[in-house]
């Protein structure tokens, strides 16, 4: 047996050169034979796999792993479209990007899905349970540091809010025709910060009060000439209640105009109403609010990298030199 292996080997190596070579049959010579055949085999054995290495098995522990990932990450992408930047992104894209953390391939996670499901016990159910199972677990944590974020977000806006208007004028009785007016912190200017304005004001609309026949009309005036109008219902209140709803002004807005108004009807006695309290306050965005209440709480902007470079190349400027920003300090 060992004599035609070891002829079948010479005569691939060299055909027709070793066919008729005799072979000694001493043990040593056979055994280092045999050695060098196992080592030979083994290595076109690593040579034929590698070269003809096909889709990989993702272990059930990984495929729950990368299954909660892929789902978690559509998710994220359908809400926040902030996160694309403007692209174009399909649900391919983001898997294989996600598949490629792990170290897998598309075609790894289709081979490992058609080979689980060819089992008879079929552990992607098993996977999917495990996969809620993690979503709802996270998304107890995530809500919580959602609301506390809420929090933190409103007294951002809360503290870095710019009233631009208030008056404690009394209004009683007929609503229809109070106007305000707002052109800007610069009347010369008369430009009108982009961003969300929030009226507010105490009111009571009496007893026998209709719904729907009291508003507050928000006009916006573009410097084109262009007017954009919204309507803010109030409800009836019986008792002094506190009012408040949100305005958006985009840019180029020269002036914001909100008017009260009224649906008087001759065959009805007039309502006995009652406003007072009036408050315009414009909101920062959440972002910018976050930044300047952290300029506030610690004296420092929020990149203080681009903070201490910008001081540093003032100083260049300024000495004629590279001087440090904190030499002498």
């Amino acid at each position: 047996m060992i004599d035609d292996l070891i002829r079948m080997l010479a005569h691939c190596l060299v055909p027709g050169r070793f066919s008729t070579i005799p072979v000694r049959r001493s043990p040593g010579r056979v055994a280092g034979i045999r050695g060098r055949l196992i080592l030979c085999a083994i290595s076109v054995s690593l040579l034929l796999t590698a070269c003809h290495s096909g889709p990989k098995a993702i272990p059930e522990g990984t495929m729950r792993s990368i299954m909660r990932d892929m789902l978690v990450s559509q998710s994220v992408l359908q809400v926040d479209k902030s996160a694309l930047d403007g692209m174009r992104i399909d649900s391919v894209e983001v898997q294989t990007a996600i598949l490629g953390k792990y170290g897998y391939t598309m075609d790894d996670f289709r081979f490992t899905v058609r080979e689980m499901s060819m089992r008879k016990s079929n552990p992607l159910a098993n996977i999917l349970s495990g996969v809620a199972a993690d979503i709802k677990y996270s998304r107890v944590g995530a809500e919580g540091r959602y609301k506390e974020q809420l929090r933190i977000d409103s007294i951002a806006q809360t503290r870095t809010s710019d009233t631009v208007f208030t008056s404690d004028t009394v209004l009683r009785g007929k609503l229809d025709g109070y106007r305000i007016a707002y052109a800007g912190p610069e009347p010369a200017d008369s430009s009108v910060p982009a961003g969300t304005y929030r009226i507010a004001f105490e009111y009571s609309t009496g007893s026998h009060a209709r719904s729907y026949t009291k508003s507050v009309r928000a006009k916006r005036t573009e410097r084109s000439g262009k007017t954009t109008e919204s309507t803010l219902w109030l409800p009836t209140a019986k008792d002094t209640v506190g009012y408040e709803e949100e305005i958006s002004v985009g840019g180029n807005v020269k002036l914001l105009e909100m008017t009260l108004s009224e649906i008087v009807r001759r065959d009805l006695p007039a309502d006995t109403c009652y406003l007072t309290d009036i408050r315009l306050v414009h909101v920062l965005p959440v972002r910018l609010a976050r930044r300047q209440l952290f300029e506030q709480l610690t004296g420092f902007p929020e990149q203080l990298y681009l903070y201490y470079e910008k001081r540093y190349f003032d100083s260049l400027q300024t000495s004629g030199g590279p001087v440090p920003p904190f030499a002498g300090r």
